[in-house]
């Protein structure tokens, strides 16, 4: 049963695993697009259970674990997690940009570009799902504390603005290795399943978990 994104329902906390996919530079191997996604939950443990399975069926632990890597898994290990993400209550938004289209001078802003694609992900949920408490869970790709904060602070001026309720939720931003999360281990597997898509018109991915999907677009 999906988290309804209806109005008239208002959970207690609900937990968003925010990732990436695709780069943020502009040589010949970089990527054309680049993607930020939303994994939205009210029962957390649900995604534990999904990556444990994982654990059983592969026998992978220390190192290993960074295996789970959508881009570094073959095909049964991706249709594991997505398939598992298909049976939980999760709801999925994302948005992404055709780096193309970026304006020359915005190119190099490589942290303004990843807050500006997160923000628009995080405003469209926060328009369609409704909790007492947020927690937002981000993958640490920047050991720069400045940078953390100024995307903390933009996420939660986000949520502020942008929520369809009468109440702004209280907002938890936290900054997680992804190695030590299995909800971002799962968000990390639907990035990709939703880059394969855009960048390289594969959608067998994203099938797998099209009724978990609320929203998704490029910036136009």
């Amino acid at each position: 049963m999906l988290l309804s994104p209806s109005f008239s329902s208002v959970y207690d906390q609900v937990d968003v695993y925010i990732d990436e996919s695709g780069d943020l530079g502009f040589s010949e191997r970089s990527s054309g697009h680049f993607i930020v996604v939303s994994v939205t939950t009210d029962q957390p443990r649900m995604l534990s259970r999904i990556v444990r399975k994982a654990y059983r069926r592969y026998g992978l632990k220390g190192e290993d674990l960074a295996e789970f890597k959508f881009n570094r898994s073959g095909e049964s290990v991706r249709r594991l997690f997505l398939e598992g993400i298909a049976r939980t209550n999760s709801i999925v938004d994302w948005y992404g940009i055709r780096k193309s289209s970026l304006p020359i001078g915005l190119r190099s802003e490589k942290d303004e570009v990843w807050q500006l694609v997160a923000a628009k992900t995080v405003s469209d949920l926060v328009s369609r799902v409704h909790a007492k408490r947020l927690h937002i869970v981000i993958d640490r790709r920047s050991l720069k504390a400045s940078v953390r904060g100024a995307l903390t602070r933009r996420l939660e001026r986000e949520v502020s603005l942008c929520y369809a309720g009468y109440f702004p939720p209280a907002v938890r931003v936290t900054h997680l290795d992804s190695q030590h999360c299995d909800g971002l281990k799962v968000a990390d597997h639907v990035a990709g399943a939703v880059f394969q898509c855009v960048e390289r018109g594969d959608d067998h991915y994203l099938e797998l978990i099209r009724n978990n999907v609320i929203h998704g677009g490029l910036f136009r």
